[in-house]
C-alpha cells in the first residue's frame, strides 16, 4: 500500500540562520509534521491490524495467496478424545482429528467452509475402546457422501484398537462429500 505521508510541504531550510524568521514558518512546518505523524499513526495501525503476524494467529479471510513456497509446515491435530454418543466432527477444529469410539455411533462432518469455489479436506483417525464398534458416517444438511470402492461397509472398528484413517473432502460446502478409506494401520 502506498503511503499518504507528504513530506514535500515541510520547509527544510526554515528557519534561516542569522536572520529574524517569521513565526508563521514555524507554525506551517509544525502543522505539516503533525499532519504527517497523524497519517503515519493511521497507516501503522492499519498495518498492525491487516497484515500477517509472526507472533499471532492469522486469519486471511478467504483471500487467495499465490506463488507462495512453503517449507516445514504442519497441520493442526484436534484430539476429540473418547466418545460414546453421536458426535459432530467440526471441520473448523483442524484438518486432522482423532477419536476413540466407545459405542456404535454416527459421526457427522460439520462446518465445512461456506465459501464458493474452494475444496476443503480432513483426515479422521478412529479407533475402538477395545470392543469392536460400528461407525456410521454422515454430513450436515443431508449432504451426500460418496465412498471409494475400498471403503468398509459396514465401517467396523476392530477390537484391537488399531487406528483406521479416512480422508474426507468437499468442494461445495459439504453438500457432496467424498470419502477415501486410507486404511487400518498396525504395529
Amino acid at each position: 500500500m502506498p503511503s499518504n505521508i507528504n513530506t514535500s510541504n515541510i520547509d527544510e531550510t526554515y528557519p534561516v540562520a542569522g536572520q529574524d524568521n517569521n513565526s508563521q514558518g514555524f507554525r506551517d512546518n509544525f502543522n505539516s509534521i503533525k499532519t504527517n505523524l497523524s497519517t503515519a499513526k493511521t497507516e501503522i495501525e492499519t498495518l498492525q491490524t491487516n497484515t500477517a503476524k509472526l507472533n499471532a494467529t492469522n486469519n486471511f479471510g478467504n483471500n487467495i495467496i499465490t506463488e507462495a513456497k512453503f517449507k516445514y509446515n504442519s497441520t493442526v491435530i484436534y484430539s476429540g478424545g473418547s466418545i460414546a454418543t453421536p458426535q459432530d466432527i467440526n471441520i473448523e477444529n483442524g484438518n486432522f482429528q482423532t477419536f476413540v469410539v466407545g459405542n456404535n455411533i454416527t459421526l457427522t462432518l460439520t462446518d465445512w467452509p461456506a465459501v464458493a469455489n474452494v475444496m476443503s479436506s480432513i483426515i479422521v483417525e478412529v479407533r475402538s475402546d477395545g470392543v469392536a464398534r460400528t461407525v456410521t458416517w454422515s454430513t450436515e444438511n443431508a449432504g451426500l457422501i460418496y465412498k471409494d470402492t475400498a471403503f468398509p461397509t459396514p465401517f467396523v472398528l476392530p477390537a484391537d484398537e488399531d487406528p483406521l484413517y479416512v480422508e474426507f473432502w468437499s468442494y461445495n460446502q459439504g453438500a457432496t462429500v467424498f470419502a477415501r478409506y486410507a486404511g487400518r494401520f498396525t504395529t
